[in-house]
Order: structure tokens, then C-alpha cells, then sequence
């Protein structure tokens, strides 16, 4: 019997049959398991002190557009900061306090604090919140979430013996207390990235199948007997899953659930709607869905929706797989923009939205609604927007969004919009094409207003920096307000609304002239002056999107935009900038039928840029994987990247698909004519390249050349005459038979031969 048994029940059945207790045990769950969420805590951000609150203070004394760090040059890596008043700090015993009452009002049942994200001050962070649990006395749990990348490395090759002191030292302060989070009568312990437990790189290079897996339940298992009692274990199945063929993936699961009592996912890309591998977890173990409703890394990943898109799709997930436990993606994880605490940007919706849905999945049917909610959730520019004077790596689009949860029927109207609808009872969602100006919306019956809802964001075309994030606003956000800070005035913070009504938003104020993103500085300007005395006022430089402080330099006869300029700035954006400011630079791509993809004038921009890319270069920039129209294109993923030769010399190596074309597109910010010149150095594969220079939406090439394998050339034409806007695209194309053809450019300039007035 104790060889068909999930491997962490063989601990407690010894201990009943020592005991004397029946010769045979219940099953795991006696009844249906108790439908719990946690929230995943990064204790490396308390609310309102330590780092958080030291960033939010201070973050503006680096902030530049043309600072050499990445992620200083596109704005900062913080976009939502914790809602609270700006001149205000909390003490740890305040700040646990008010994320535990939020947390609740959110649906939480307890926080998963990241082990350790923070090292000792995450520790403290947790005391603080058991203290606070314990003074507050409400229905709240606590425990840790074990995170590999957050514990020591050691020379035995994986982390049974860092995870065993993780887990000894919370149940050596908290194994008594009656907030300490349990499931099936054990201490609850939360995982992430949970097959890292083993990182030794020789287990690593083993192939994927059971002798494998085994070494990993043997590593938990041999945690559980150091700790010296029974553990229930949600395993994070999403790292094991990404690495997994698809046809791999469920008997992959199926251990997984054998061996642990919970099994799921963090954010469960390109797994998480798997019927046949979610139906093997849940012939053994709970599943557990992985539910987030945004994830916007300035640094790492994007994986945003128009609105509440995902965090709708994954709670009717939850509900239809029957998951029991979920580990919400994250609490407060400020950096990741994962953030459902209530946020500068977000406000109070998402937690309100999420706590309908969690009654909703908990109660089995949509709850009845006992108040009014009204809720605006959209982007603050319009899509495409450009950005200044921050650069900008990759965008997605938005929607207006207007989210009911109402107790009967209503009209609601959208009066910049133009719009009105009959809106159901319960929770209802539209979606509408984003536009500049105000957001507002009211709910009506029977002819009479009965609430309405103006946010103080309004949408823009002028963004001044990359910001994927939602932005949100609700009726109740002041009844929310009170609950946390009682008559302390709202904090209304909004980047592009005019504070003092002088045609400068606030953010131009702020980060300019005063400290970003501290509202009391967004007075700090006078829109009629000109400090860099370049005969624009303040005013006129931010309709023209030109800096303030820095007066603007003409282009004259000569000028010369050298590509290599970007290399020797060591980051690159899109789009890249000249050296006079201007964004002329632009990473394109074309998707079409192998050897006649359209030249047509219509370019998407890459969606992805990076660093560095081992496969590509640094500077990378990288078009997309897969066909977004779903056309059955095989060979998408190309290119455009650099590298550094011995000599410190700069190439750029460029990687068409079959089925993708690579462009480097500049755009012209004068009218006059240019020359074009530059290398072809390498050509790598089995197949030559094609390289045409076009003009806009011109189908006739301004200069077409076919380079062979092995060849070199210098190519340049000469008098192409430009306006300001106008594009010429430098269209690298494969001529494949085997599609694994690339090429090396250098010298890559435009020269401005004559100006026009």
C-alpha cells in the first residue's frame, strides 16, 4: 500500500500506524478541498517604508532620458507605486496592518511571502505581518513561497538543505499560531519555479522523463523529513511545463500530482489551458490555476491585454477546472507591475473586480451585488502615440474599458465617447477604441443619474515615456480612500492632467522642473518661459515634444547619421535616436509567402528588444515568433543585432526569415536630399541575400543588390531626395532554400547632401 501512495503521505501513515490508529487511511481529501487564494508578498516591498518607499522618494534624483541605463532612459522601472499619501511614511506595524485589512477587501485568504526576496528584511517583513495578524484577529493566513532564485547556491548542487532552513525557521517561530496557512491539517508551503530545487548542472543535461523527476519529489520528500513533520507542497509546475514537449507535458503532471498536493502554475504560459495536462493534476492532487492579471517588467517580460482580459479568461478557467488553491501573481511585486495592491495607476479596481470574481468562484454562481461599482480601465496614450523624451522599447494597445458590477440593469453613457448601453446585472465588461481626452462615465435608471465616475488620468498623445500598464478608476474609490486613511485628502495622481490649468501636464512639471512623481511639484513651471533660450516657451516645447532645458541644433549640410553612434551609446531602443535628439531609427519587420513578402509601406515595429540575445547579438531586436493573423508561416523569428569586434569595431548582423523580412527603417526629420551608404562585410549560410533600399511606400527599390554567401560589397546611392516623416527602409530579405542565411553590415550612414528651407 505505501508504494501506491503519493510519496508525502508515506510520513504521516507511518506516524498513524506507530501510533496504533486503523491499518488503512481516508482519502487525501475526505471531502471537497476548501477553496483558498494567496497572494504572492514580495516582503523586499512593504507598503509605505524600506525599499519602496526609498525608490518612490528618491527615484527622480537618476531618472534621465539620456542616462546610459536601460531602464533609467525608458522612464524608470516603476510605472505603479503602492496608493497611499505622498507625504506620508508607515511604520512596519501600520503598513502590515493596512495590506492585510486591503488584502481581504481584495479576496485574499493570506499572503505567500517570496522566500527570501529581500534576505533578512523579508523575514521581517513577515514577522511584522503575523504580529499584525495576530493583533487584528481576522480570518488571514500567512506563510512562504519557495523561491530558487532567492536562496543560496551551495556545493552539494541543489537547495534541500536551504529550503529545510527556510521552512524550520517559519514553523520554528509561526508552527503554533493560528495564522499559519494549513492545508489538509499541514503547514501550507507555496512554490515557484519548484523543480529549481535541483540546479546542478549535470541534472540539468539529463533528459526529461520519470528516473528525472524522481530525483526531484526524492529532494522535496528528503525537506520534509529535515523539517521533521508532515508538509503539504504546492508544486509550480511552469518551468518544468515550458521545457516539456507538449506531448511530454502530462505524464510529466501526473507525477507531479502523485508527489504533491497541489499542482499549478505562477503565470502558466503556454500551459495553463492544457484540458489533458490539467486533467492529469486533478486525478491525484488539487489544481492550482495560475491567475495574474498583468505582467509588465520594463527589464523582462510583457504579457498585458487590452483590459481586464486576463484576469476575467483566468478566473473562468479557475471555475471550469474546478481549481481548489491559487497563488495570485503577485501582491506587490512594484518592479514586475504585477501589483493587485492598490496602485498610483491601477487605484482600487483590480482589487474590487478580483474580489467579485473570487466570491464568484468560491460560492460556485456569480454573487448577488449589494452596491453599485462603476469602473474605468484604459491606457494613458493613445495607441502608436510616440514617446518624448523617454525612449520607448516595445508597446502594446489599449481599450477604454468600462467594467459594471451592478444590482440591476442600468444605462451607462460614456459622454466624450459618445457612447450609451444597457449594461446587465452582475458584472459586465465593453471594450472600446481608446481616444484622446477625459474619461468619465455615469449609471442611469429610469432617466435618473445614479452614479457617476471621472478619472483624473486623461488619455494622451503625447506620452512622455513607455507605460504598458492599465490605468483604472472607480466610484468608490473615496469610500475605498477613507477605509485606509480617513479624511487625509486623496492622492489623485495623474501624469498628464494639467494640476494648475497652464498647459503643461503634470508630468512635464514634475520631471523637468521639480521631483517626478511627487504631485506637489506639478506647479513647478511657467508654461511662458524659455530656460534654454531657444525662442520656444515651455509651452511650445511640449506641444513639439522638444526638451525644455536643452535648446534644439539645425541640421546642416554634412551632418551625417552614423548608425555606429548607437553601438557607442551601449543601449539601444525603439526607436533610436540621433545625436540631435531626434527618434529616427526604426526596427521593422514584414511577414509574407517566401520570396515575395510585400514591399509596401506597411511595417510593423519589432515587438521585442533586448540587451543581449546569446543566439543574436546585443542590441538585439527581434521580430516575432509566430504569425499573429495565424497564416501556417514556418519561419518568422529574425533580427536585428549588433556585436563588437576585437578591434572595438561595431557590426550589424541582420537575420531575415522565409517567411520575414528584417527592415531598418530611418526616418527623415528635414526635407532635403541624402546619400545612403554602406557594407555588406559577411553573408553566412546556404543562401544569398537580398538588400533594397526603399522609399516609403514606393514598390520600385531605390537600389536592389543580391548578395551571394561568402561575398562583400559596398553598396550607396546618392541625391535621394527626402521631406520631414518620410521613411527610407534598408529591406533585408532571404533567398532561401534552407533558411539559415545572415548578414554583417558596417559603415551604415545617411548624409544630409542639401537642405531645402
Amino acid at each position: 500500500m505505501l508504494e501506491r501512495l503519493p510519496r508525502f503521505h508515506h510520513f504521516l501513515l507511518s506516524a498513524l500506524l506507530l501510533t496504533g490508529i486503523g491499518g488503512s487511511l481516508p482519502p487525501l481529501h475526505a471531502s471537497e478541498p476548501k477553496k483558498e487564494i494567496y497572494a504572492h508578498y514580495m516582503g523586499c516591498f512593504p507598503l509605505g517604508y524600506g525599499a519602496i518607499e526609498h525608490s518612490r522618494k528618491n527615484e527622480w534624483k537618476n531618472l534621465s532620458h539620456e542616462s546610459p541605463d536601460y531602464i533609467q532612459a525608458l522612464g524608470g522601472r516603476f510605472v505603479n507605486w503602492p496608493l497611499m499619501p505622498q507625504d506620508v511614511t508607515l511604520t512596519p506595524e501600520q503598513s502590515a496592518e493596512l495590506e492585510i485589512r486591503r488584502a481581504i477587501r481584495a479576496g485574499m485568504d493570506g499572503f505567500a511571502v517570496d522566500a527570501w526576496a529581500g534576505g533578512d528584511n523579508a523575514k521581517a517583513t513577515l514577522d511584522h505581518l503575523f504580529a499584525a495578524a495576530e493583533k487584528l484577529k481576522l480570518p488571514f493566513k500567512l506563510t512562504i513561497c519557495l523561491d530558487p532564485a532567492c536562496h543560496e547556491k551551495r556545493e552539494e548542487g541543489n537547495h534541500i538543505q536551504t529550503y529545510t532552513e527556510s521552512i524550520s525557521w517559519l514553523l520554528g517561530k509561526y508552527g503554533n499560531s493560528p495564522y499559519l496557512a494549513r492545508r489538509d491539517g499541514k503547514p501550507l508551503i507555496l512554490g515557484y519555479s519548484s523543480s529549481g530545487i535541483i540546479f546542478d548542472p549535470a541534472f540539468r543535461r539529463q533528459p526529461e522523463g520519470p528516473e528525472k523527476w524522481k530525483q526531484i519529489s526524492a529532494a522535496y520528500e528528503q525537506v520534509e523529513k529535515n523539517v521533521g513533520q508532515p508538509l503539504f507542497f504546492h508544486f509550480c509546475f511552469d518551468n518544468m511545463a515550458g521545457a516539456l514537449p507538449p506531448e511530454l507535458r502530462p505524464q510529466a503532471a501526473e507525477w507531479a500530482a502523485e508527489n504533491f498536493g497541489a499542482v499549478g502554475g505562477f503565470l502558466g504560459n503556454n500551459w495553463h489551458d492544457d484540458q489533458e495536462t490539467i486533467a492529469a493534476i486533478r486525478k491525484h492532487s488539487e489544481w492550482s490555476q495560475p491567475l495574474y492579471f498583468q505582467y509588465n517588467n520594463k527589464a523582462g517580460s510583457l504579457f498585458v491585454e487590452p483590459g481586464t482580459d486576463k484576469l476575467r479568461k483566468s478566473w473562468k478557467e479557475a471555475r471550469d477546472n474546478d481549481s481548489s488553491l491559487i497563488q495570485f501573481v503577485t501582491w506587490n511585486d512594484y518592479g514586475e507591475d504585477t501589483v493587485l495592491a492598490p496602485g498610483y495607476s491601477t487605484n482600487y479596481t483590480i482589487t474590487s473586480l478580483n474580489r467579485h470574481l473570487v466570491d464568484w468562484w468560491k460560492q460556485g454562481s456569480e454573487p448577488q451585488v449589494d452596491k453599485d461599482q462603476l469602473h474605468l480601465i484604459y491606457r494613458r496614450a493613445v495607441n502608436e502615440a510616440q514617446t518624448f523624451p523617454f525612449h520607448t522599447r516595445r508597446r502594446t494597445p489599449g481599450v477604454l474599458e468600462v467594467a459594471t458590477i451592478l444590482t440591476a440593469p442600468g444605462t451607462v453613457s460614456v459622454p466624450e465617447y459618445n457612447i450609451s448601453y444597457e449594461a446587465p446585472a452582475g458584472l459586465s465588461v465593453r471594450q472600446f477604441p481608446l481616444q484622446v481626452g477625459e474619461v468619465a462615465a455615469t449609471l442611469s435608471r429610469e432617466g435618473r443619474e445614479v452614479l457617476s465616475v471621472r478619472a483624473p488620468e486623461p488619455v494622451t498623445d503625447k506620452p512622455f515615456r513607455e507605460d504598458n500598464t492599465m490605468v483604472c478608476f472607480s466610484s468608490n474609490f473615496l469610500e475605498e480612500w477613507r477605509e485606509d486613511f480617513g479624511e487625509t485628502p486623496p492622492l489623485l495622481y495623474a501624469e498628464n492632467a494639467d494640476a494648475d490649468g497652464d498647459g503643461l501636464p503634470n508630468w512635464f512639471e514634475m520631471y523637468y522642473f521639480g521631483k517626478f512623481p511627487d504631485m506637489q511639484t506639478a506647479t513647478a513651471a511657467k508654461p511662458d518661459e524659455n530656460p534654454d533660450g531657444d525662442a520656444l516657451s515651455n509651452r511650445e516645447e511640449y506641444l513639439r515634444q522638444t526638451d525644455p532645458k536643452k535648446a534644439e541644433a539645425p541640421y546642416t549640410v554634412g551632418h551625417v547619421w552614423d548608425f555606429s553612434s548607437i553601438e557607442e551609446r551601449v543601449v539601444s531602443f525603439n526607436p533610436d535616436r540621433d545625436s540631435l535628439g531626434r527618434d529616427v531609427w526604426h526596427y521593422l519587420y514584414k511577414h509574407g509567402d517566401a520570396k515575395a513578402i510585400p514591399r509596401d509601406g506597411n511595417y510593423p515595429r519589432m515587438p521585442s528588444g533586448w540587451a543581449n540575445v546569446s543566439y543574436a547579438g546585443r542590441m538585439a531586436h527581434l521580430s516575432p515568433s509566430t504569425e499573429p493573423e495565424g497564416l501556417p508561416y514556418r519561419y518568422l523569428h529574425g533580427w536585428i543585432a549588433r556585436e563588437q569586434t576585437a578591434e572595438g569595431r561595431w557590426k550589424m548582423n541582420v537575420r531575415p526569415r522565409a517567411n520575414a523580412a528584417v527592415i531598418l527603417g530611418w526616418q527623415s526629420p528635414v526635407a532635403g536630399s541624402v546619400k545612403v551608404s554602406y557594407d555588406v562585410t559577411k553573408v553566412s549560410g546556404m543562401d544569398p541575400i537580398s538588400f533594397e533600399v526603399l522609399r516609403n511606400d514606393e514598390l520600385t527599390p531605390l537600389l536592389s543588390q543580391v548578395v551571394n554567401v561568402g561575398d562583400s560589397t559596398h553598396m550607396e546611392i546618392d541625391d535621394v531626395t527626402v521631406q520631414p516623416g518620410d521613411f527610407l527602409y534598408l529591406f533585408v530579405d532571404g533567398k532561401p532554400r534552407y533558411d539559415s542565411s545572415s548578414a554583417e553590415l558596417e559603415n551604415f550612414k545617411i548624409t544630409l547632401k542639401t537642405v531645402n528651407e
